[in-house]
């Protein structure tokens, strides 16, 4: 198994080593990706717009909801034809476009319809669903095409590379965001141009990752048992937190909201996104470090803080509740890792592509989680609501304890 080298530097430079093709392709998708992700940050500048807009909480948490659910769900059902595909890079190009035009809408929505808030409103959630349910058919071939071509102790090194280099794009980009929104220009322009810009990062990363060469296969004609990783304990294991995981995820994007509106701090969303993307860019190093000694640590790690920070949301006054979006950073990226790894390496490549449309489906109807979340702050308060996420962060800790390493 490969492992980085002790130092700091020569990990970076390790991760970072970019002279293989498909590794690079893949790095530098990642990096758009990334760019993409700040522009249209569900947590930070969707959430922002919805509340703008005057949203109720349960459409605020629908929004990731959306995104996230609309890139999984659809994975399962998918599974047993995109096995029988010989090269699994053919169908993720054909859906590049339809993702590409969910994007566009939204920003067309924004720039045409700012005089009609239905309209406006209708345009952005079709934009926003459009590109989630083609994301759903792009991801199984992506991950199918990312195990095949990256050796098993190269996984974390590419994640992390794609992590570290894409969250300082988007740090920087935080700052972009801050001043795009501050411009005298009338609502929603500013976010128009936002998604615009989002919609150029992802396009051009999405059609990098196309050009991956993958290796051709002969067809599985077998049917694909999509039962059989619940056989493994293994798998049952790791699924049980990975759920519990996307049901803590309930209070994700009301950190934003609640900044907003109970704390009038809706001008430090830029500076709140930069923050995000700095821990997330720096912990990267640290999680790429211990992902060398198994991901089941930095699974537990990024659950810790996890468990801090909507308690730490309840506690810190305005001027210090970018801290919150430090932390938030910090456990995405570390859970964010850490699940992705474990789940390539526990899955036998026979049973791969049942074990991620399986698990990735699951997980994307929990998902939805935040549209509970919405629903719990519009009656009982985000108090309540944060409180709820930390209790489900312990609980996703206690069971990480019985994670099992990899092989």
């Amino acid at each position: 198994m490969w492992k980085a080298p002790r130092d700091g530097r020569s990990t970076i430079l390790t991760i970072l080593d970019l002279k293989e093709r498909n590794y690079r392709l893949a790095v530098v998708n990642g990096w758009l990706v990334w760019l993409g992700d700040a522009f249209l940050n569900p947590n930070i500048v969707l959430s922002g717009f919805a509340a703008r807009l005057g949203a109720p909480g349960a459409l605020i948490g629908l929004l990731p909801a959306l995104l996230q659910a609309g890139g999984m769900v659809p994975q399962a059902f998918l599974a047993p034809w995109v096995a029988r595909l010989p090269r699994k890079i053919v169908l993720y190009r054909r859906v590049a476009a339809l993702r590409l035009s969910g994007v566009l809408l939204m920003a067309l929505s924004a720039f045409l319809f700012g005089e009609n808030s239905s309209l406006l409103l209708l345009g952005f959630l079709l934009g926003l669903l459009l590109n989630a349910l083609f994301t759903g058919v792009s991801s199984l071939p992506f991950w199918e095409v990312v195990a095949k071509t990256t050796p098993q102790g190269r996984r974390a090194a590419l994640f992390s590379a794609r992590n570290l280099v894409g969250g300082l794009l988007a740090f920087l980009a935080g700052f972009l965001v801050r001043e795009v929104l501050s411009l005298p220009l009338p609502f929603p322009l500013p976010y128009a141009l936002l998604f615009a810009l989002g919609a150029l990062a992802y396009g051009l990363g999405w059609y990098l990752f196309g050009l991956t060469e993958e290796p051709e296969e002969a067809p599985k004609e077998a049917r694909l048992d999509l039962k059989a990783p619940l056989l493994s304990p293994a798998f049952r294991r790791y699924l049980g937190v990975r759920l519990l995981l996307a049901l803590a995820g309930l209070a994700e994007p009301f950190y934003a909201a609640y900044a907003v509106r109970a704390l009038g701090q809706g001008k430090e969303l830029g500076l709140y996104l930069s923050l995000y993307a700095l821990a997330f860019t720096l912990s990267n190093l640290l999680w790429a470090r211990m992902a060398e000694r198994g991901s089941r640590g930095v699974l537990r790690a990024g659950a810790f803080l996890a468990l801090l920070s909507p308690l730490l949301a309840l506690l810190l006054p305005p001027g210090l509740f970018g801290l919150v979006f430090l932390l938030q950073g910090a456990y995405l990226a570390a859970l964010g890792l850490s699940t992705t790894t474990l789940l390539l390496n526990l899955a036998p490549p026979g049973e791969r592509s049942a074990a991620i449309g399986l698990a990735n489906t699951l997980a994307g109807l929990f998902a939805f989680s935040p549209v509970l979340g919405g629903y719990l702050a519009d009656r009982l308060g985000f108090p309540a609501l944060f409180l709820l996420a930390a209790l489900l962060y312990a609980l996703s800790l206690l069971l990480g304890r019985e994670l099992p390493e990899e092989a």
